[in-house]
């Protein structure tokens, strides 16, 4: 399974998931750096960020910012703080 890697510079990145549950979770954690949340996108899709990714310093991540408004999966004035990994729902399940 694949899931889209966005990074706070924009750069967009498609990469394989890790099949076994627990390593996957790890796997999403480091990816965003730390305890994971997620947005709910369209189309049985999911956007995964850290939960923490505002506090200290951060990178607004204006792409998937775009996404989430889009979605309107947050409000007009919140944004994603961070890298956001977006993939199908069912991965979480």
């Amino acid at each position: 399974m694949q899931a889209t890697v966005i990074l706070p510079n924009g750069e967009v990145d498609s990469i394989p998931l890790l099949q076994e549950d627990a390593a996957r979770m790890r796997q999403l954690q480091e990816l965003v750096g730390g305890h994971i949340e997620t947005v709910s996108l369209p189309g049985e899709r999911c956007m995964v960020i850290n939960e923490n990714g505002k506090d200290g310093p951060h990178m607004i991540n204006n792409t998937a910012t775009a996404i989430a408004h889009e979605a309107q999966a947050i409000m007009p004035s919140d944004y994603v703080a961070g890298v956001a990994v977006i993939l199908p729902v069912e991965v979480l399940e």
